[in-house]
This record gives C-alpha cells, structure tokens and sequence, in this order.
C-alpha cells in the first residue's frame, strides 16, 4: 500500500540551504490553519510540525488561503483516490507551492521531480 506524505520546503534558518520535512499523512489526526501557516500533530502529543508556512515562497509570498488545511485533506484523498483505482503502490507527496499568485497543493511520485510552479 502506498503512503502519502506532506512535504514542506523551507529555507534553513540556521544555514544557508534549503530543507524538507516529510510528514506521513496518516500520521495526522491535528490540523490548525491560519493566514500565515498550517500546523499539523497527533491528537494527545505536544509535538507540532509546520507543514506550510506564508514565508516559504519568499519575501512578498501571498497569504495562505482560507482553509488551505482542507484543501491538503482534499488532495490527500485525491491522491489516495487515484492509486486505488489505478493499483498503483508508489509512494506520493503532497506539497504546498505558489503557481501565479496563489498558493496550491500538487502532488507527484517519489520517482518523479516535484512539479516547478
């Protein structure tokens, strides 16, 4: 069976790279959305990881979306949707990108490349 992930990429605030942080979307039972950021846990832990943030696209980034949280779920189960009909068992991630203004998930294979926005 296939997992999904959540991929945030960031600039390394204590370096000069870039990171990613992955996240196994069945792994979530906790999201919380603002203007700014989405920020997801499992219910009952202290830990939050920050799956998107307004300041990831740049310095003039947009603001997120109102219910952008909602927007991950629906392509989580996009994605989920798509590799049980076609019984495909690779692995996916979702990530959150700015395509002409606006923030958007998209999805892609781990064999794939990420799609450029």
């Amino acid at each position: 069976m296939a997992n999904v992930w959540i991929m945030r990429k960031g600039r390394d605030t204590t370096g000069d790279g870039n990171r990613r942080v992955l996240v196994r979307a069945d792994a979530i039972t906790y999201l919380n959305a603002n203007d700014r950021q989405v920020r997801a846990g499992q219910l009952g832990s202290d830990d939050i990881t920050v799956l998107v943030e307004q300041r990831d696209a740049g310095h003039n980034a947009p603001l997120l979306p109102e219910d952008f949280n909602v927007d991950m779920l629906d392509m989580v189960s996009e994605v989920r949707r798509k590799l049980a009909a076609d019984g495909d068992t690779e692995d996916h991630v979702v990530t959150a990108q700015v395509v002409d203004g606006t923030w958007v998930w998209r999805a892609f294979a781990v064999s794939e490349p990420e799609p450029t926005p």
